[in-house]
């Protein structure tokens, strides 16, 4: 009787531990390529933008700055907030109420840059534990050499300095202001060329410039009067500068709509006394090809 009892117990320990080294637990299925959803924020800035005379009538550069805030992750971005920055100086703040995965936002504004000056655009992006920045610099470096885009900024009337300047050139009732404006360009601005002054053979300067230089080419001598002209209330239909060439020689002079006399061409480089006789025999024989002020350029 012991001896069956003996085996029974035997019998049973050999079936438990039989079925316990077959029986696993079933576990969780994972995969090691499983990650946690997540949100993942990209930052995109362009630019493009125009020339223009603002304000002072200095030129400036007006940049369209367009940016994308885009959402890559695979949960949605909830309550983005974004900061743009001009500078390092916060230009304007917002939040996007929700960005689902591989969605984005896109939105523009505009900056303006003073000529030969720059400007750094940044835009910040933060959501779910992701961040994302985007840096733009924009560069309003002007041309310097003809261009019908932008010849017309050189013509500035309504730069304080140009205007400040006028109010020293007029003083005599008895003489017409086109005539003492002439002079006085002629008189007090050396003709000196690109090539000594700037080491390059051609640089367009603006009117303060050569105010300040007190020298200028004949392109710069002819911006200076058109723009002092303007200044003084002449209409933009009644003076501009001419572009010209004469047997590969290009030169810039200014016309004027003198009442009764009508158009008359003036090489700023002479004075008064040069008036009708000395500039025919100056610019006789120049070709002009392009006309243009503050307000329009027109090929001829």
């Amino acid at each position: 009787m012991r001896t069956a009892f003996l085996a029974f117990l035997i019998l049973v320990f050999f079936i438990g531990t039989t079925l316990a080294l077959f029986y696993v637990p079933e576990m969780p299925r994972t995969s090691p390529y499983e990650t946690d959803q997540i949100v993942k924020l990209k930052v995109d800035l362009s630019e493009s933008g125009e020339w223009e005379n603002i304000g002072s009538d200095s030129p400036s550069y007006v940049s369209n700055v367009t940016y994308i805030v885009s959402n890559y992750g695979e949960a949605t971005a909830n309550s983005t907030q974004v900061a743009i920055l001009l500078d390092g100086v916060v230009f304007k703040e917002f939040s996007l109420a929700s960005l689902a995965p591989n969605d984005s936002f896109s939105d523009w504004f505009s900056v303006s840059v003073n000529y030969d000056d720059s400007k750094q655009v940044s835009l910040m992006a933060s959501c779910q534990g992701s961040t994302d920045t985007g840096t733009l610099i924009i560069y309003a470096i002007q041309t310097r050499t003809f261009s019908e885009n932008v010849a017309r900024l050189y013509i500035t009337p309504n730069d304080p300095v140009v205007q400040q300047t006028l109010g020293t050139i007029v003083k005599n009732p008895v003489i017409p202001d086109w005539i003492e404006i002439r002079d006085w360009v002629a008189n007090e601005i050396r003709y000196v060329n690109d090539t000594e002054t700037h080491g390059v053979l051609e640089y367009w300067q603006l009117p303060r410039e050569t105010l300040s230089l007190r020298t200028g080419d004949c392109e710069d001598l002819s911006t200076l009067l058109c723009s002092l002209l303007r200044a003084s209330g002449w209409d933009e239909n009644k003076v501009y500068v001419v572009l010209g060439e004469k047997d590969g020689d290009l030169h810039a002079w200014v016309k004027l709509n003198v009442d009764i006399v009508g158009w008359q061409n003036i090489e700023p480089q002479a004075g008064a006394l040069n008036t009708f006789i000395g500039d025919y025999l100056t610019l006789n024989g120049f070709t002009a090809k392009y006309n243009f002020n503050d307000v329009y350029l027109q090929p001829v």
